[in-house]
């Protein structure tokens, strides 16, 4: 989504949306309201905040420090500072310059419910471990990756995973949506999960 940067003087602080509700993204998620209250609340009573990053990079460091965040009537409104790195440096010229102009967020699924008659996933709980400069605001890569991890742990993958797993897997978007509206990944199957790590988007 558009990040909204706005540069509050020379100190490299700015004001931007980290991701606004009622919106369906590119991977057919909505943002519900309310769906960020208690993450939010959860950094405040732990005296964190969510990390600042560029393109979801966990394995680099930040790229700044964000202070506050909040729920507004329009999404995820948050405060944050670049740091004064190469990095950080860097972005901050490029925000001015609207050449860098999205963010992105990193969560956990708490609570989702799959909307049938809309074919969206709503997202009614979300815990938001990181914001993101981004250039491209969905990354399919990473949700390859992290429904690859549920299966090495013989884990189920979530109702959103496998709905894009299955349009990957070359279905229409209304036969994944009917099949995701029936799936149940915290009921047990009798699936032999082993069984389908021989066939290759999954090795």
């Amino acid at each position: 989504m558009d990040c909204q940067f706005k540069s509050q003087g020379d100190d490299m602080s700015f004001t931007a949306y980290g991701n606004v509700k009622n919106v369906v993204d590119k991977a057919l998620d909505v943002a519900m309201d309310g769906c960020y209250t208690k993450s939010i609340n959860d950094h405040k009573d732990n005296g964190t905040t969510p990390s600042l990053l560029w393109s979801h990079d966990a394995y680099s460091m930040p790229v700044g420090k964000i202070h506050r965040i909040e729920e507004d009537s329009k999404g995820l409104f948050f405060e944050g500072k670049l740091s004064k790195t190469a990095a950080g440096s860097d972005l901050y010229v490029l925000a001015k310059d609207d050449a860098i102009n999205k963010f992105s967020i990193g969560y956990n699924v708490i609570q989702e419910k799959m909307n049938r008659e809309k074919q969206v996933n709503e997202l009614h709980e979300i815990d938001v471990k990181e914001i993101s400069f981004v250039n491209f605001a969905c990354n399919d890569e990473s949700t390859l990756q992290s429904i690859k991890s549920h299966f090495d742990e013989g884990e189920f993958p979530t109702v959103r995973e496998l709905e894009r797993l299955l349009r990957e897997g070359g279905l229409s978007r209304k036969q994944a949506m009917m099949i995701c509206s029936v799936y149940k990944p915290s009921i047990k199957s009798s699936l032999d999960l082993s069984s389908l790590k021989k066939y290759s988007m999954f090795n």
